[in-house]
């Protein structure tokens, strides 16, 4: 089995093609041993998966930070804990600034050994409207979010 390395250096060109958009970032990081922490992944997690088009793991995520904010607001705040929400959201965003490039590096795997290294436009490059549509997901569950607990939250005074 080739190394990562290898592996780069062998299908360089079709990698670039995937990637497209900031290339020459990805194709470094993937060619270095050293961990590199994506700062972008970091930041804007979901948004992130969602532009790079790992449209699941978009999804999972946005769910992930709903279940949380829901759980914090009705359950860790009225303990002592009530920064665990918050904790542990931050936990997962540093775990997905270190784990990021590695996870883009195996969905490019998968897609251009699916595609015989051949990628079609659609599998690569980024998405803006991947993230307009996570967004618009986002603020629409926020909004039924809030207004249940508002709800919730007048019906329990």
């Amino acid at each position: 089995m080739e190394s990562r390395l290898e592996y780069v250096e062998k299908h360089l060109g079709s990698l670039e093609d995937f990637i497209r958009k900031n290339s020459k970032y990805y194709l470094e990081s993937w060619k270095s041993e050293k961990i590199r922490f994506n700062f972008a992944a970091f930041l804007f997690e979901t948004l992130w998966f969602a532009y790079r088009k790992m449209y699941k793991s978009a999804v999972i995520l946005l769910l992930m930070n709903l279940i949380i904010n829901l759980v914090t607001f009705l359950v860790l705040i009225k303990t002592k804990f009530f920064m665990g929400g918050t904790l542990l959201v931050l936990f997962i965003r540093i775990y997905i600034g270190f784990k990021a490039n590695d996870f883009y590096f195996n969905k490019a795997q998968k897609i251009l050994e699916k595609r015989g290294f051949e990628p079609e436009d659609g599998d690569c490059g980024t998405s803006m409207l991947g993230v307009a549509i996570i967004v618009f997901i986002a603020v629409v569950f926020q909004v039924l979010l809030d207004f249940y607990l508002g709800v919730t939250l007048y019906y329990q005074n």
